[in-house]
């Protein structure tokens, strides 16, 4: 279970990562869906300044660290559910927690985590059926949804990022200016 020293931990270390995606692809069917050239690519600590992505193996998929979120990324989510669940979460400072969750068919849910009623998609009865089956169940989302996201996370992949996770080597991307 994600504790509360765990999210704090996760939020330090993500303070600048703009868009997560954890998804049942592999690293190589993500760079396919991305479409990222491999000319982009080469290994990167999760620390590294120049980047603007993060790519890495964890559990039983592979979670996707974007610090230079582009909007043509999201539309990446429909073929990365083509391997297995894909949940998406973004947010900044300035914008709202958008959370999408992709099954094989395509889009299941997406929603504004602080707001549900607001422009939740395809429904709010559908978000709300969806948030009662997540780990966290409505009680962690209503509260804590930062920590809803990761338990979410965790389930999917059953694994979490960890200081080993931190310390490994994963395929960095840099797109060209």
């Amino acid at each position: 279970m994600i504790d509360v020293s765990y999210a704090e931990w996760f939020g330090l270390h993500t303070n600048d990562v703009l868009h997560l995606v954890w998804c049942s692809a592999t690293t190589t069917d993500v760079l396919a869906a991305y479409g990222i050239s491999p000319e982009n690519t080469k290994p990167m600590r999760f620390q590294s300044d120049d980047v603007d992505m993060l790519i890495g193996h964890l559990g039983n998929g592979t979670i996707i660290m974007d610090y230079d979120v582009d909007y043509w990324a999201r539309g990446c989510l429909p073929a990365l559910a083509q391997y297995g669940p894909c949940l998406s979460a973004a947010w900044c400072d300035d914008a709202p927690a958008i959370v999408s969750y992709y099954a094989q068919g395509g889009r299941v849910v997406a929603f504004d985590a602080s707001f549900r009623d607001w422009y939740p998609d395809p429904d709010l009865a559908s978000v709300e059926e969806w948030i009662a089956a997540t780990p966290g169940g409505r009680e962690m989302w209503d509260t804590r949804w930062d920590r809803a996201i990761l338990m979410t996370a965790e389930a999917l992949l059953q694994a979490a990022v960890d200081d080993e996770w931190m310390r490994s080597t994963h395929i960095g991307v840099t797109f060209p200016e």
